[in-house]
């Protein structure tokens, strides 16, 4: 076996490696790279959990580490959680974090070799029995159960023990915890579970859904930036047989909106498992005036769980469907609308610039006949041959030219003002809420009309109207 004190000089060297490289590296191929903020904010968590590492203090120095890799999902900080966790002889997670740095780090990460070492160390001591094939599961929960003959205390111990760590949610939705132990064992597996920042832990023991054990964390606390939560296993005589995690050093989920949900459709509030005829009596309940005929129970179909496509085994989570976005022209954030506002933005920059430069020209070919006309000398000397016929006609185009540019590129610049206006109303309004009356639309609105003179040094322009 390794030795963990012949590898403090390593740790000291990646801690300060990291410290260096903390640089954007997202774990996630659809997360976004860190902000300079959260580089920043990474930096000074590491400082923090380094100096806590230092004075022994390896919980909160865990938990700085960990808040460190969240924010800049630099993989090197998982050799310093796993480090870290083996040093405080919880070396269960430090097993799942060698793993998970294992998996992220580079390949010519100096601590791989050590890492891959101590891994199969780990795997010796913690390697689960191999799990028996599971029955076939039916949707329906209803229907009378085999009883389960408990084994005597002893007969299992912490490895036949499994379970997942859950590192992110979104926040405000239920979260369910799972685990694994064998049906015969007599384990009493309890779930404690606190909002970051709360003082005391609420516990609640897990229960069965078909082979494995839920407990629900309540939506109510989900909330703010993470939910800190642990897991312990006792058998019948109530002694502690294993744990994930603990109360100085639980696991830690961040809630990030737009995170997969993670909780069973078929549970209630409570976590408790809904039977097909209490989903029946429910919907009853929703539907008073019986809009929606059940049909009757010889011709009802097997329940499966609400948002779980067909095919899908029982056991998953499910995750919420969101609804298809809006595509057309005029629905803010599309494609269409995108290539819109700025082809009509486009378009009107070219038509104003043509205007200008056709006016400019215009102005030339004007002077130009009057330095012919001066060429005759004082008055009443005027000559007006075809070389000044042809000045003006040119002149007159060019003018044309510009009025008419100049008026279409005011409309379309209305129009382009439109989409950015609707844009910006969009974001400082949010979304559009859904009602049972249509809305009306209360967006910008243009009025354009052209200036036209064609007297000598006639005015080109034109007056607009907007509401708000």
């Amino acid at each position: 076996m390794i030795r963990i004190a012949l590898r403090a000089l390593a740790l000291g060297l990646v801690l300060g490696l990291a410290l260096l490289t903390l640089a954007p590296a997202p774990a996630r191929a659809d997360a976004p790279p860190p902000t300079p903020e959260q580089i920043e904010a990474a930096k000074k968590a590491f400082a923090e959990g380094k100096k806590l590492h230092s004075e022994g203090k390896y919980a909160e120095a865990i938990e700085k580490f960990k808040e460190s890799y969240r924010l800049s999902r630099n993989p090197l900080l998982l050799y310093n959680i796993g480090f870290t966790m083996d040093e405080a002889k919880e070396a269960d997670m430090a097993l799942y974090y060698y793993r998970k740095f294992l998996k992220e780090a580079p390949q010519d990460a100096e601590q791989r070799a050590t890492v891959t070492e101590r891994v199969k160390v780990l795997e010796q001591q913690f390697s689960p029995a191999p799990a028996a094939p599971e029955p076939p599961v039916t949707d329906k929960p209803d229907g009378p159960k085999q009883p389960v003959v408990i084994k005597p205390p002893g007969t299992y111990a912490a490895t036949d023990f499994e379970h997942k760590i859950v590192e992110v949610a979104p926040p405000a939705k239920p979260l369910d915890v799972t685990a694994v132990v064998p049906e015969d064992s007599g384990f009493v597996v309890t779930l404690f579970y606190r909002t970051a920042g709360e003082g005391k832990y609420a516990s609640k023991e897990m229960k069965w859904r078909y082979r494995e054990l839920v407990g629900r964390i309540p939506a109510p606390k989900m909330i703010g930036t993470a939910v800190q939560y642990y897991i312990e296993v006792k058998d019948a005589t109530g002694a502690l047989i294993t744990r994930a995690g603990k109360s100085t050093s639980p696991n830690l989920v961040n809630l990030e909106a737009g995170a997969t949900p993670s909780f069973y459709p078929d549970l209630s509030e409570e976590g408790e498992l809904i039977s097909a005829s209490e989903i029946r009596s429910r919907d009853d309940e929703d539907d008073p005036l019986s809009r929606n005929k059940n049909p009757k129970p010889d011709d009802e179909p097997p329940v499966k769980p609400a948002g779980k496509p067909t095919g899908q085994p029982a056991g998953q989570l499910t995750t919420e469907a969101l609804p298809p976005p809006r595509t057309g022209f005029n629905d803010v954030g599309s494609t269409k609308f995108t290539y819109v506002k700025w082809g009509t933005t486009g378009v009107a920059g070219a038509l104003i610039g043509f205007s200008l430069v056709s006016y400019f020209q215009a102005g030339k070919y004007s002077r130009s006949v009057e330095d012919d006309i001066k060429k005759c000398g004082q008055p009443p000397c005027i000559i007006y041959d075809q070389y000044a016929v042809d000045l003006q006609a040119t002149g007159k185009r060019y003018q044309t030219m510009a009025l008419l540019s100049f008026n279409a590129g005011i409309i379309v610049t209305a129009a382009a003002a439109y989409f950015w206006l609707e844009e910006n109303r969009k974001k400082r309004g949010g979304p559009e809420k859904l009602t049972a009356k249509p809305v009306r639309r209360t967006g910008p609105s243009w009025s354009v009309a052209p200036v036209l003179d064609g007297r000598a040094g006639g005015l080109i322009g034109a007056t607009a109207e907007g509401r708000f």
